[in-house]
């Protein structure tokens, strides 16, 4: 800063030429040889006496001065020609060296105050270039222009393991900072590897929200859980979550506008598509049970696999002999799962369960072919798994005396799909 006053060790004693009266702006001495060539300056006229009045100079030289009156404490007077006009110090020097020395701001040409290394002091509107801040604590809101975030270490400025409470994040985040809140994250903002970390126990880790959700449409708890919903000030609605070893369950539906690919997937409400490929279906095998006849039987098997409540099934069942008691009236089997029988009256038909092909059955009665085929089916009375009796495709009733055997053996093939109850 400039000096605030000017001093000479050379200046000589002078005189005025012209009379100074109390409101007179300057003043005309006899030589100014060794003042100061800079202003201001301090004179003293009428020096060593009674009257004596300290002035302030200005300007002007080398003879007319222009100078302040009645500076540091003295009193505007009349000097009159040939008084004794001398460059000296005053009080104020000495006072002023002083009280810079005691002060801690305002001092050196600053307005504010000196930054230490001992006292706890608060900055403002500092730019700090390629700093190196150590454990440091930042409370209120981080505008980081053009910053790049790596690793939890601020570059350009550089702040390693900070503890930054409810930030407000703009700019570019990259590597893999930890936040141990949950940070609001301004538009536009690119977040990088970040990593969402609460306590065990807590509730969210994650929230996610436009401008005027007060509920967030994205969140993540804290045992891994993600929910979503329409935001505003409506609940989440629908979650994915970790529902057991190597497993997600969702609660909610799914919609694919792509492709679903799954080695099991299980759905315990409607599971649709316009084009549906199910591979690696699994059959489940079961013993088909048989009524209506006490033929001895080589070869009885059956499978089945379920889509929903749609079954699909397949039986195959080879008769090797009859016995002398096998006229025991109609043959029927027991579907492998409860067929849907809802209806009115013991001999209202609910369902047609499958297609029969008979082979090498004996010809009786109003059931005269050998090999044909035939179909089962279900009553609204039935219940359980029994279905009604196999008939040919003439409806004819299909007894346990029309089975033959041991050669040639009678086989009873059925191909089926019924609507699970």
């Amino acid at each position: 800063m400039p000096n605030s006053r000017f001093y000479s060790s050379t200046a000589a004693v002078t005189s005025l030429q012209v009379t100074a009266n109390p409101g007179d702006a300057s003043i005309q001495v006899a030589s100014s040889s060794g003042w100061p060539g800079s202003f201001p300056f301090t004179v003293s006229l009428d020096y060593g006496s009674a009257n004596e009045e300290l002035v302030d100079v200005t300007g002007g030289g080398p003879n007319i001065f222009t100078v302040t009156r009645a500076v540091d404490g003295t009193s505007a007077s009349t000097h009159n020609a040939g008084a004794v006009a001398r460059h000296v110090s005053s009080a104020r020097d000495f006072t002023d060296s002083r009280t810079h020395e005691a002060s801690g701001s305002g001092v050196h040409g600053i307005t504010g105050s000196f930054v230490d290394t001992l006292s706890t002091q608060t900055l403002s509107n500092k730019t700090l270039n390629n700093p190196t801040i150590n454990n440091a604590t930042v409370t209120g809101t981080v505008v980081a222009t053009g910053a790049s975030v790596t690793n939890g270490t601020f570059n350009t400025p550089g702040i390693t393991s900070p503890t930054i409470s409810n930030p407000t994040i703009s700019g570019t985040v990259a590597g893999t900072p930890t936040f141990g809140g949950v940070p609001t994250f301004s538009a536009g903002l690119v977040a990088e590897g970040v990593t969402a970390k609460k306590p065990l126990g807590t509730d969210l880790a994650l929230i996610v929200k436009r401008d005027a959700d007060t509920i967030g449409r994205l969140t993540g708890t804290a045992d891994g859980a993600l929910n979503w919903g329409p935001g505003g000030g409506s609940a989440t609605d629908t979650t994915l979550a970790r529902s057991g070893a190597g497993a997600l369950g969702l609660t909610g539906s799914l919609t694919a506008s792509g492709g679903l690919n799954g080695a099991s997937v299980t759905a315990t409400g409607l599971l649709t598509g316009s084009d549906l490929s199910l591979t690696g279906q699994v059959w489940t095998t079961f013993t088909p049970v048989w009524h209506g006849t006490d033929a001895d039987m080589t070869n009885n098997i059956g499978w089945y696999t379920k889509y929903g409540k749609l079954v699909i099934f397949e039986i195959y069942t080879v008769f090797g002999s009859s016995s002398s008691s096998g006229f025991l009236g109609s043959v029927r089997v027991d579907a492998p799962t409860t067929p849907f029988r809802n209806g009115s009256g013991a001999n209202t038909t609910r369902q047609v369960l499958g297609t029969v092909w008979y082979n090498n059955v004996l010809p009786g009665g109003n059931f005269p072919d050998t090999n044909c085929m035939g179909f089962m089916s279900t009553f609204a009375g039935d219940s359980g798994v029994n279905t009604q009796p196999l008939v040919n495709y003439r409806s004819n009733t299909f007894t346990g005396g029309l089975i033959g055997g041991p050669s040639p053996a009678t086989i009873i093939t059925i191909n089926g799909s019924y609507r699970e109850a």
